[in-house]
């Protein structure tokens, strides 16, 4: 019940209701707008599920995908009759009035009704009159009672026809296709009932300024020569619908679910939106270009009636595409039983799932009465108040999109137990980073699951139900890789000494973490052993960690892959003046600075400079320009040098003073030597070779030693879709060779060699081929020819197709050229970036200019500016140190007014 109660309060105290009256929608150029001209962006959920069960949806599409396969299998087990009051009870109880004043809470401004023509009318082959239509009261008050509630909340409501007479595509699940009848195509009867249906429809609601239009048939799917038959069907329900109404918008999917507009241009109706659905692409303007490209052909709204089904990072990135480019859209769906990528799960009861495994072949059956039973539950299961409310799913829709900020998902007290599923909501790199993001497997051909466990929140990391039973909340996070980390808000009660007590499970002896808080490093690594199997749990302690209430977030670091955590539990274990502070470790931060971590607040007041720090660069002292205690947080000592690290380079750092002093005035341990991790990424100067292991960004890669000649490492275990970014400053734009040294057992590889802008858009530079060489490590180079501008670029190897491994890449320039570039402001790149405060901006213009550089918060609100040397090139660093994590803009001019702007994401450590 308590989720009951938080959405009310929701309600109470975050509704944005806008109480002017609602009025019509209208098409004006490329936008919706209402009677006062202004233009309404929809942002809507579909509430799937509700008078059409998808078998997905119901977990019962290995047997029963369309509903009336549903129908018949309840009927099977538990009688017409009790399949006739779960449908009742399924109806009333699906979406309520708290379902769509919980979706206005949320900050969704629509609805999209998807409609089971079967509610409305009778299937043509049960008509006492063949070719005339039998009007059904239930569809019609279903929608009645939507509508009131939308009213309600000012919200408005799509029509949409997700079943329509005799199933409008092959996929039986979304339009509950019966293969023994015939189809739309196939019926003319059929198709005369849908048109017939659409002008009781419109007879109904023509006068209802709560309906934003009709969508006329959801995703037809269906070989129809050049949509031919698609076309006139769609021109016949126009008609019929501007007989009488001619007010509302009338929505238009293409074919193949929803996305083929062959044979539907130019529009037909001066009131009409093209509505195509997009799931599982790249989030990027190249995604969605041939749709713009229609809008832009025929000067038509835009309106995404379908999305959804990924992970959180998927709908942040998707909606804020759709906001770029000012198009609405409708999620998919509102609720599913057992799933994490919508907003409410439904409960997969203990009943429900014996019922499932009857119906596969798996288990006994139930019996007429246990099953009528079992099913009567689910329908209050589907109840609001019952479901669980997924607010990572909400937040990523909705709060992310204007803050670029972790806040709590849970509230973790210290002293007391953390568990591991509950890090921050927030985007990656903000409340945790993991390698696998979401699926773009219609782009890249791979389907890639982001969270492998599919269990309670819908983020990249991995969540499962677990079998620990010691501080455990049924979950634990698994499938740990290098690089990851989750951040927790804490609230520590008292300043003290803490034992924490990781319970852990590992298959393996090779995994490890460290913890930080408030972006340092408070452990050193911790290795975890090996307990015998993935769900084998044993206890990891890390002794007197000292933790303030100053210490706002804890971060769980992930040094080596190979274990599962569930929780960390947190009891005092003594007073801060029993512990001396030490180097816990050290980091490149900067081109020329490093961040050292203590174990405990320092004192903010250091002596005179070098103050007992030296700084060794492969080997040689070199000069300490500034040291300083970061007031934000006092366990970071800043060192800036009188040097530009370079990303080989070796770095130590050794201390034998004796008065630097931490809180309890307790002198700071000396150490000799120990290891600053090198953590600038590297510019390649271009003319010259790359190894491919010297990338700044990865997705989905992995290393491993080489025999090729100059040894090193490779790339390997390469699929579709896997990535990686390199920064380049080639000298002279012109057409270059670009050599691969590649190796493959048997299979042909293939890449995009691509151009990455600020924006994050790639365009294709090449796109080349490598045989198969009969090993791993034999090795051959192919070559092809690319055209690179001049200047700092950011390129991209984008995998799109393997079995290989690289070794290295190199760049050989054929021909200067006079690229042309756009503008006087060009050539510009800011890494690194993503970067934990400091960001170098450079590049060079075509001419001497004075530039002017502001940057400003995610919403806009401009808080440093620079002003740059008059030059053509240039090099600017911009510094972040005091601001909060999350996105920022920076914006470059001149004096003529052009400007670019590049985004930039602060993360911590």
């Amino acid at each position: 019940m308590y989720r009951y109660y938080f959405l009310l309060i929701s309600l109470l105290i975050g509704t944005g209701l806008d109480l002017s009256a609602q009025s019509f929608l209208r098409t004006d150029g490329q936008h919706i707008i209402n009677e006062e001209g202004e233009a309404v962006l929809l942002k809507g959920m579909g509430l799937g599920g509700w008078m059409l069960q998808e078998g997905y949806m119901m977990k019962t599409a290995g047997f029963a995908n369309a509903q009336f396969q549903i129908k018949e299998k309840i009927t099977e087990v538990a009688g017409a009759q009790a399949m006739e009051e779960f449908y009742e009870a399924w109806l009333a109880n699906h979406v309520r009035k708290v379902d769509i004043d919980s979706l206005k809470a949320w900050g969704f401004n629509s609805v999209r009704l998807p409609m089971h023509y079967n509610l409305f009318t009778l299937p043509i082959e049960k008509e006492p009159v063949p070719g005339e239509h039998t009007w059904l009261s239930k569809g019609f008050e279903l929608t009645d009672s939507l509508l009131s509630w939308c009213r309600d909340n000012q919200m408005y409501v799509i029509l949409d026809l997700h079943a329509a007479p005799g199933g409008q595509g092959q996929d039986q699940g979304i339009s509950d296709y019966d293969t023994t009848k015939p189809s739309l195509w196939e019926s003319k009867a059929n198709r005369d009932k849908t048109v017939a249906l659409w002008m009781k429809l419109a007879e109904r609601y023509k006068d209802d300024p709560l309906i934003a239009g009709y969508d006329l048939i959801n995703e037809p799917n269906w070989p129809l020569d050049e949509n031919i038959l698609l076309r006139e069907l769609y021109g016949e329900i126009t008609d019929s619908i501007r007989s009488i109404d001619a007010q509302h918008i009338i929505f238009i999917e293409g074919n193949w679910f929803a996305n083929d507009f062959t044979g539907l241009t130019p529009p037909w109706d001066d009131n009409m939106v093209y509505s195509p659905h997009k799931y599982w692409s790249i989030n990027d303007q190249a995604s969605i270009q041939w749709v713009l490209d229609i809008r832009d052909t025929y000067d038509i709204p835009l309106y995404f009636g379908e999305t959804g089904e990924n992970s959180n990072v998927w709908f942040r990135d998707a909606i804020q595409l759709f906001a770029e480019h000012e198009i609405g859209w409708a999620w998919w769906p509102m609720k599913k039983i057992d799933d994490i990528a919508g907003p409410l799960s439904v409960s997969r009861s203990s009943g429900y799932q014996s019922l499932l495994e009857y119906w596969e072949g798996n288990g006994p059956s139930p019996g007429a009465q246990a099953a009528k039973n079992i099913l009567m539950e689910l329908t209050e299961d589907i109840r609001l108040e019952n479901c669980k409310y997924q607010k990572d799913v909400v937040d990523a829709m909705f709060r992310q999109l204007e803050e670029d900020t972790a806040i709590p998902f849970a509230e973790n007290a210290i002293p007391g137990v953390v568990f591991a599923t509950d890090y921050d909501m927030g985007g990656p790199g903000i409340a945790y980073e993991d390698n696998a993001l979401a699926t773009y497997h219609v782009s890249t051909g791979n389907y890639t699951a982001w969270n492998n466990g599919w269990a309670y929140r819908n983020d990249g990391v991995d969540i499962e139900i677990s079998e620990e039973t010691v501080n455990s909340n049924g979950f634990n996070v698994g499938w740990l890789d290098q690089g990851e980390w989750m951040q927790y808000h804490i609230a520590v009660s008292q300043p003290a000494l803490y034992d924490i007590n990781l319970r852990v499970a590992a298959d393996g002896g090779d995994g490890r973490f460290h913890l930080g808080t408030d972006g340092a490093d408070i452990t050193a690594t911790t290795i975890v052993p090996n307990t015998g199997g993935w769900q084998n749990w044993q206890t990891v302690t890390l002794r007197d960690v000292f933790l303030t209430p100053d210490d706002q977030t804890l971060t769980f670091h992930v040094d080596a892959s190979g274990f599962n955590l569930s929780s960390l539990q947190f009891s005092p274990s003594g007073n801060s003046s029993e512990l001396s502070p030490y180097f816990v470790s050290a980091y490149t931060s900067t081109e020329n600075a490093i961040q050292l971590n203590i174990n405990k607040p320092l004192q903010e007041s250091l002596p005179s400079l070098p103050a007992g720090f030296s700084v060794y660069v492969d080997g040689t002292i070199i000069p300490i320009t500034t040291v300083k205690v970061n007031p934000e947080n006092p366990r970071i000592i800043g060192f800036t040098l009188d040097h530009e690290f370079k990303s080989r380079e070796s770095v130590q750092i050794s201390y034998s003073g004796s008065q630097v002093l931490d809180i309890d005035k307790m002198p700071l341990g000396v150490f000799t030597r120990r290891v600053v991790q090198n953590n600038l990424p590297t510019v390649h100067e271009i003319p010259d070779r790359v190894q491919a292991e010297d990338y700044f960004f990865q997705q989905g890669i992995q290393l491993e030693n080489t025999t090729d000649t100059g040894g090193g490492q490779n790339i390997g275990f390469l699929d579709p879709g896997d990535y990686l970014d390199y920064y380049l400053n080639v000298d002279a734009a012109g057409v270059y060779e670009v050599a691969f040294r590649t190796a493959a057992l048997s299979e042909t590889g293939a890449i995009a060699l691509q151009l990455v802008d600020e924006s994050g858009n790639t365009s294709i530079l090449g796109e080349i081929s490598f045989p198969p060489t009969g090993g791993w490590q034999s090795w051959t180079t192919t070559s092809t020819e690319v055209e690179l501008p001049s200047g700092l670029l950011q390129i991209r190897i984008l995998i799109t197709q393997p079995l290989f491994n690289i070794n290295w890449f190199e760049f050989s320039l054929l021909r200067t050229t006079a690229v042309s570039t756009p503008g006087l402001l060009s050539n510009f790149i800011i890494y690194p970036n993503p970067s934990m405060g400091t960001f170098i901006l450079a590049g060079s213009t075509q001419e001497v200019q004075r530039l002017t550089v502001k940057v400003a918060n995610s919403l806009g609100q401009v808080f440093s500016t620079y002003e740059l040397p008059t030059a053509t090139q240039f090099k600017q660093r911009i510094s972040l140190q005091d601001q909060p994590n999350g996105w920022y803009f920076v914006i470059v001019a001149n004096e003529k007014g052009e400007q670019q702007i590049h985004r930039i994401l602060k993360v911590s450590q």
